[in-house]
């Protein structure tokens, strides 16, 4: 397990890259970098009559690369890299990958809260801001 549940999402996302480095919460908006940023993380969702809590982990994906106003294909290509990750997600509801927020937690449940990327912002020299919601619930002892 990693030191923090945060380090655990960290290292856990980062397998989805291949040639970027993960930043947490900031970085520089420059094309090509990714980014995760929590929402909340150790929300009490719940707590049984046994005592474990169920709690939920939520962040945001992060990407930012350069957009096109012309008719080619980069724009196409830019939501292609966002949709990679949610199919990346997918995979990894279907073979039981989850970050590791301890011996404590079990019962998994990974949930991708949108289908498509959202286009969150654009700077005046066509840099484009693109935001993807996760959802992690797991029971915690």
């Amino acid at each position: 397990m990693a030191d923090s549940k945060h380090k655990a999402l960290q290292e856990w996302v980062s397998e989805f890259l291949e040639n970027n480095y993960l930043y947490y919460q900031s970085a520089n908006a420059e094309p090509g970098i990714r980014m995760i940023v929590p929402e909340f993380g150790d929300y009490v969702n719940r707590t049984d009559i046994l005592g474990y809590k169920y709690k939920s982990y939520v962040f945001i994906f992060i990407a930012y690369e350069q957009i096109d106003t012309g008719t080619s294909d980069v724009n196409i290509t830019n939501m292609e890299i966002m949709d990679s990750f949610n199919e990346w997600l997918e995979e990894q509801i279907e073979d039981k990958n989850y970050p590791d927020f301890g011996d404590n937690c079990d019962e998994y449940e990974i949930q991708p809260l949108q289908n498509m990327a959202n286009l969150a912002t654009v700077t005046e020299d066509g840099l484009a801001k693109y935001m993807l919601g996760c959802r992690i619930n797991y029971r915690e002892e």
